[in-house]
């Protein structure tokens, strides 16, 4: 549709509409009934959506118990990383539960969900103890980052999405703790071949997908912006050397390699294809300190926001790759950026 030369998109933010009330408690259902006594409750079994966010807030709530002493480079980082668990196990309630703890806090009972406690030892509520040194935080963020991968390739669209934001972060702030406070390096996510359904999909509640349009619009941006990426990474790399022009050579491949991959599902799905253009223009007119110095991050942050999004709108067979290049930019991210939201891009306080 473009008769000149593609330009650089700007940055975009989704904002979450209506909050996130991302399920809806099961309806009961009933056995006979004897005379003169009411039905028998029995509730339907749960839904793989349910299966998958219980799990999660489980993990979460074992995160907001933590109680660990972290040293000043590292002080400001589990803050942030607590204060994000408690955003998130808030955007994984149902609306339903989050008025029950709305009431039982306006009774004076409860827990305000942020982590805090009135004093003693606490497990989190998750059913594993919390974690008490900054080595457990970063398993206990790795053990979030493989669940919401899990649950993104299978979890309704509505779902996906939230879930994998949530996958982001862990990725991100287990390796940040990896470079900054000395933790061992976690281990890297998988790659989108390793990315297969974990669990058996009760039949009585299926995960759904979204609108057509939705997948294919976010296909297109997807594709536009792995190709806009590869061509600026190359660039990039041209102007460094030794491991630094290696690694952006290598990440410039990548980025490649999937728009080729995203090109292949659009003529599958009847989407469009993006073609690669030869060059692209670069902000501020070519390689000048402004763009070495930003727009690595800019990049990296771009395709986050492009896969967390087509994630939410793809099929469910088409969804490890977006997963996979998630969390490879998040890690990426480490290196680049000293805080990220809880739900990119998601508003957490929507």
């Amino acid at each position: 549709m473009r008769a000149e030369l593609p330009r650089p998109r700007p940055r975009r933010r989704a904002v979450l509409l209506g909050g996130l009330s991302l399920g809806a408690l099961a309806l009961s259902g009933c056995d006979g009934v004897r005379v003169g006594q009411p039905a028998v409750y029995t509730p339907p079994p749960e839904g793989i959506d349910d299966l998958y966010r219980r799990d999660l807030l489980a993990l979460l709530e074992t995160g907001l118990g933590a109680r660990i002493g972290a040293d000043e480079r590292s002080r400001d980082l589990v803050s942030g990383v607590q204060e994000a668990l408690g955003q998130q196990r808030e955007a994984m309630l149902t609306g339903a539960e989050a008025e029950d703890e709305s009431s039982a806090s306006s009774d004076g009972g409860g827990d305000d969900g942020d982590g805090g406690s009135d004093g003693g030892a606490d497990d989190g509520g998750g059913g594993d103890a919390a974690p008490t040194d900054l080595q457990g935080l970063s398993d206990l963020l790795v053990a979030i980052r493989d669940l919401t991968t899990d649950a993104a390739r299978q979890v309704s669209g509505s779902l996906a999405r939230p879930m994998l934001a949530t996958g982001v972060f862990a990725a991100w702030a287990a390796q940040r703790l990896a470079r900054i406070a000395g933790t061992e390096e976690p281990t890297a996510p998988p790659s989108a071949e390793k990315i297969e359904p974990a669990r058996d999909v009760p039949e009585s509640d299926p995960p759904s997908i979204g609108a057509e349009v939705d997948y294919h619009s976010s296909l297109e941006r997807a594709q536009e912006d792995e190709w806009y990426a590869g061509y600026v990474r190359e660039v990039l790399a041209a102007a460094e050397s030794g491991k630094k022009r290696s690694a952006l050579i290598a990440l410039s491949d990548a980025d490649r390699e999937r728009a080729e991959q995203l090109g292949a599902f659009a003529r599958e799905d009847g989407a469009k294809e993006v073609l690669r253009a030869a060059v692209y223009p670069l902000p501020g007119g070519g390689v000048t300190q402004e763009l070495r110095k930003d727009e690595p991050e800019a990049l990296a942050l771009t395709l986050v926001e492009d896969h967390v999004i087509l994630t939410g709108a793809a099929p469910f067979e088409r969804r490890s790759l977006s997963i996979a290049a998630a969390l490879d930019q998040a890690v990426l991210l480490a290196s680049l950026r000293s805080s990220l939201s809880a739900l990119p891009t998601l508003d957490p306080e929507g």
